[in-house]
């Protein structure tokens, strides 16, 4: 018999104070971008912004802590790899990590959330 490890319950009330302090993080970032004067880190910056902008929406559909978690490492690993593509200059790099991050945040997230949710004939 196997035994199955149940992560912890987050309230939604927090889910959507995440939500809010993301996407807050996201405008500030896109209206701070030109400040600096050079193009790679106003590319960086306004990919920062994106980043929280899609872990925040992805927060609204996440409902336990090890999804949270989940979030929390992928964002890292967009911004490494968003510090590598914009500031190295290699555009495919950056361009692809902007369409799965929202293809994972609008669409896979909430589809998987709205599957598992869905019992049929049981």
């Amino acid at each position: 018999m196997t035994v199955e490890r149940v992560s912890p319950k987050v309230p939604k009330p927090l889910a959507v104070l995440i939500f809010l302090l993301f996407w807050a993080v996201a405008i500030v970032a896109w209206c701070i971008a030109n400040v600096s004067n050079i193009h790679a880190v106003q590319a960086f910056i306004v990919d920062l912004g994106l980043i929280f902008a899609f872990a925040g929406f992805a927060a609204l559909f996440v409902e336990t802590r090890r999804g949270f978690t989940a979030i929390l490492i992928f964002s890292l690993l967009g911004v490494v790899l968003f510090a590598v593509g914009d500031l190295l200059g290699i555009p495919i790099l950056v361009y692809s990590l902007r369409i799965l991050g929202s293809a994972v945040a609008f669409v896979i997230v909430p589809t998987n959330v709205l599957i598992a949710k869905l019992r049929i004939l049981t």
